[in-house]
C-alpha cells in the first residue's frame, strides 16, 4: 500500500491556482531577448539575456512597492551569482567555492523571507551556467548587460501584469533579518547542508572532466528543492525519468535543421510548456526542459549538440542520485540526533 501511494504521488496530475496572464508574462519575457538578439544579429544577447528573465517566475501578488523590492534583489542576485560564476572560470579551483558561497545565502536569505519554489534553484542554476562559460575579461560587462536586459524585461513585465490582474493585498509585515533567523534557526543547517552538497557536485563534476559540467550541479539543486525526504526521491525519479524522455525529443530535434527563427518559436514554445507543467507535474515538465536548454546553448553557439545528449544524462543522473543521497544522509543525521537529545532529556528528568 505504501509502495502503490508512492508511485500514485509520482503520476498526480495537480491543479494550481489559475493564473493565465502570468503565463503569458512569462512568454513575453522570455521572447524579448530572444527577438531582440535576432533582429539585432547577436544571437547572445538572446543566450544571455534568458539567465535574467528567470526574475519573472519570482512574481508575487504584491503590492506593487514590495513586488519590486523583491523581483529587483532577486534579479541583482541572479546577475551576481551569473557574474561570479563567469569571473571563476579564470581561476579554476575557485569554481566549487564560488557556488557553495553562492548557494549558502541564496538560500538562506530565500528561506528567511520566505520566497518560496522556486526559491534559490535559479540563482545556483545561473551560478553554475557561467562557471561553465569562459569569457574573456574585457567582455565580461557586455555579456552581464545583456541579463541585465532579461532583469529589466521581468521587472517591466511584471509591473504590467500587477496593473492586469488588479488585485489589492495588504502590505506584509515587515520583520528584520535577526528576528526571521531567531524564529527559524534550522535556516542556517539548512543553507550549510545545502551548499556542502553543491560544493560536492561541482567537485566531482570537474573531477570526471564532464562535458558541460553545470548540468550534474542544477540537477543536484533541483532535487533538492523538496521539502522532505519523501519529495526529494519523487524529484530524483521525475527528473531522471523525465529527462530520459526530454532527450528523445531532443534528438528527433536536433536532426532538423532548424533557422535562427523557428529555434526561437521552438524555444518560445517549449518555455511555455514547462512553465504551465512546473507546478502540475514535474515529470512532464522535464519532457521539455531538456530539449529548450539545448536549443538555447545552440542559439548562439553551434554545436555539434547530439554528442552532448549522453554527457546531459549522466550529469542529470549523477546529480540527481549525489541530492538524494545528501537528504538521506541529513534526515538520517537529524533523527539519531532528536533520538539521542531526547534519551538524554529523559535521563536528565529521572535523576532530578
Amino acid at each position: 500500500m505504501h509502495r502503490s501511494s508512492f508511485f500514485k504521488e509520482l503520476t498526480t496530475f495537480h491543479k494550481p491556482q489559475k493564473a493565465p496572464f502570468r503565463l503569458i508574462g512569462a512568454g513575453i519575457c522570455m521572447a524579448v531577448p530572444l527577438f531582440i538578439g535576432y533582429f539585432s544579429n547577436n544571437l547572445l544577447i538572446g543566450s544571455f539575456g534568458s539567465l535574467g528573465i528567470f526574475t519573472f517566475l519570482y512574481y508575487q501578488t504584491l503590492p506593487l512597492n514590495e513586488l519590486l523590492i523583491r523581483l529587483s534583489s532577486v534579479g541583482g542576485f541572479l546577475l551576481f551569482g551569473n557574474l561570479i560564476g563567469v569571473l571563476s572560470t579564470h581561476i579554476p579551483w575557485v569554481i566549487p567555492i564560488a557556488i557553495a558561497l553562492i548557494s549558502f545565502f541564496a538560500r538562506i536569505i530565500f528561506r528567511l523571507y520566505r520566497i518560496a519554489k522556486p526559491g534559490a534553484f535559479f540563482i545556483v542554476m545561473v551560478t553554475a551556467m557561467g562557471s561553465g562559460t569562459k569569457i574573456p575579461l574585457e567582455k565580461v560587462p557586455i555579456m552581464m548587460s545583456y541579463v541585465l536586459l532579461g532583469v529589466l524585461t521581468s521587472l517591466v513585465v511584471a509591473v504590467i501584469l500587477y496593473f492586469v490582474e488588479g488585485q489589492v493585498v495588504e502590505p506584509e509585515k515587515k520583520v528584520s533579518l535577526q528576528e526571521r533567523l531567531y524564529t527559524d534557526p534550522a535556516a542556517l543547517l539548512d543553507a550549510l547542508h545545502y551548499a556542502a552538497i553543491l560544493f560536492l557536485a561541482t567537485y566531482i563534476s570537474q573531477s570526471l572532466h564532464l562535458t558541460n559540467a553545470y548540468w550534474m550541479i542544477v540537477s543536484c539543486a533541483a532535487v533538492l528543492q523538496g521539502d522532505n525526504l519523501r519529495a526529494v526521491m519523487h524529484r530524483n525519479i521525475q527528473r531522471i525519468l523525465g529527462t530520459m524522455i526530454g532527450l528523445l525529443i531532443a534528438a528527433l530535434l536536433l536532426s532538423i535543421s532548424f533557422t535562427s527563427l523557428e529555434t526561437i518559436f521552438l524555444i518560445c514554445f517549449f518555455f511555455l510548456t514547462v512553465e504551465f507543467f512546473i507546478k502540475r507535474n514535474y515529470t512532464i515538465a522535464n519532457f521539455f526542459t531538456t530539449p529548450m536548454s539545448l536549443l538555447l546553448a545552440n542559439l548562439a553557439r553551434h554545436q555539434y549538440l547530439v554528442s552532448l545528449l549522453n554527457y546531459r544524462l549522466i550529469g542529470i543522473v549523477l546529480g540527481s542520485l549525489l541530492g538524494l543521497l545528501g537528504a538521506y544522509v541529513l534526515t538520517t543525521c537529524l533523527k539519531f540526533y532528536n533520538r539521542a537529545y531526547q534519551l538524554n532529556e529523559n535521563l536528565d528528568k529521572e535523576t532530578e
